[in-house]
């Protein structure tokens, strides 16, 4: 029972912080560009700009992890910390005062708000990978956390990716700017429930085992020059952290866009509920993922789903409503297992440095999926944007031009399977990571200890 109690809390981490990333990825663009009538390309520019100004910030609160002592542990404090902020910066993300018709003010307002909202997310987001190393030593446990934590994560996205449009029709009826401000109040509470009650109800564990007598020491407490020194001589997180960026720019470019190839290609705005709400089978992958990893290394189950996803991405170009389902069901499965087994990876690459490297700063190794999303993010944003703004979108043509299309098309379609297929050469190359060795050297290292604390006590 306390297991699966662990399980479902942090899960709720992921779900609260994926409950505003689903609605920003889906339809924050769409709402700038066609609810508030903002141009495209100062979007998708907004996007690029604040992800450069904080792309890296997921490393600062890494390297605050790893110098937090607490009564409540290391990372665990920051869901406190930074989940009430998150939920309040979340409703502001849809308050947009109309400042009596001035639009540069309009225009920094949403700047500022949309700066201070992706510093805060950091905050909040960056524990939830640097608390998994913590919360057991059992490695087949933080494949079931990690699965969990993608499986919540995905029943929460799935609801609001299919019901979002329609709750803002309710809420606000033909007023839809009203609408998205009652949502994100609602969005914004949810989220603060979550992250206080995982944080009520998650406990970390000392998961450093002593030195033996004949083990180099195990430095931590390192400074931030020393912690990415020793980051880089970490080659499998090397190659990991590329994968995890093309990884998130891939996904953000596919989520911007999902509405508009609904909408414009396929003509088919009433479907963009049902469409995003297929987000739940990525359930499938993720519990698929513990499986999996029984008969293939965690990168080769990495490779396999983007090689499927890819599959599933081109399937949709074909003029056909059931194929345009089935390849976005194959893609969300596939999209669910590598998420999953990306974070199972990133905690490989973190005993790696503690086993072999000797290096213990796993805030630091973990605030690649923060890094990542944000660099992604901030890509997505800017490719999604210009190649609106390249093929002629106007928000408020009900038919696109042909370029236009083919803008869209690319964005949702042909760019994430080069970018996926990319990473696939990336990680077959340069992850050499042997996730065995380092479970039974860690298993030997914890053995020597038990066995030397017996002597001591004998």
């Amino acid at each position: 029972m306390q297991l699966w109690k662990q399980r479902f809390f942090y899960g709720a981490t992921d779900m609260a912080g994926n409950l505003i990333w689903q609605i920003v990825g889906l339809y924050l663009l769409f709402y700038y560009t066609t609810v508030m009538g903002i141009s495209p390309a100062f979007v998708g520019t907004l996007f690029f700009v604040v992800r450069i100004i904080d792309a890296f910030d997921g490393v600062v609160y890494g390297f605050l992890i790893d110098h937090t002592h607490s009564k409540y542990g290391k990372a665990r404090p920051y869901f406190l910390w930074f989940g009430i902020p998150l939920g309040i910066l979340t409703m502001l993300l849809f308050f947009n005062p109309s400042f009596g018709g001035n639009k540069a003010f309009q225009l920094a307002w949403i700047s500022i708000v949309y700066t201070l909202f992706s510093l805060v997310y950091s905050g909040a987001n960056t524990p939830i990978t640097a608390i998994l190393p913590s919360l057991t030593k059992d490695p087949d446990e933080r494949t079931n956390l990690a699965s969990a934590r993608m499986v919540m994560t995905n029943i929460g996205t799935a609801v609001i990716g299919a019901i979002s449009l329609p709750m803002v029709a309710k809420l606000g009826g033909k007023n839809a700017e009203k609408g998205w401000m009652i949502w994100g109040i609602f969005i914004g509470l949810a989220i603060i429930v979550l992250f206080l009650s995982s944080f009520a109800n998650l406990r970390e564990q000392d998961n450093i085992a002593e030195d033996t007598a004949d083990a180099p020491e195990i430095k931590g407490h390192l400074s931030v020059k020393e912690s990415l020194k020793g980051a880089v001589k970490n080659k499998p997180w090397v190659a990991l952290s590329i994968s995890f960026i093309l990884l998130q720019t891939f996904w953000v470019i596919r989520m911007q866009t999902a509405v508009y190839y609904l909408t414009y290609v396929y003509r088919r705005a009433d479907l963009v509920g049902a469409f995003n709400g297929l987000v739940i089978v990525a359930v499938i992958g993720n519990i698929s993922v513990p499986f999996l990893s029984k008969f293939m290394k965690h990168r080769n189950v990495m490779i396999l789903s983007l090689i499927t996803f890819g599959i599933g991405e081109a399937i949709m170009h074909f003029n056909s409503i059931p194929l345009l389902f089935a390849g976005n069901i194959i893609a969300l499965v596939a999209m669910g297992a590598a998420f999953s087994i990306s974070f199972v990876m990133i905690a490989d690459t973190v005993e790696y440095s503690r086993s072999e490297l000797r290096i213990d700063e796993p805030g630091i190794l973990s605030s690649v999926p923060m890094v990542g999303a944000k660099l992604g993010m901030g890509f997505g944003g800017l490719v999604s944007g210009w190649l609106l703004s390249w093929g002629g979108f106007q928000a408020t043509a009900k038919v696109q031009g042909a370029k236009a299309v083919t803008a869209i098309s690319t964005s949702f379609v042909w760019l994430p399977i080069v970018l996926a297929l990319l990473i696939v050469g990336i990680l077959y190359l340069f992850y050499k990571l042997d996730e065995d060795e380092i479970t039974s050297a860690k298993a030997v290292k914890d053995k020597e200890v038990t066995n030397s604390k017996a002597n001591e006590n004998a």
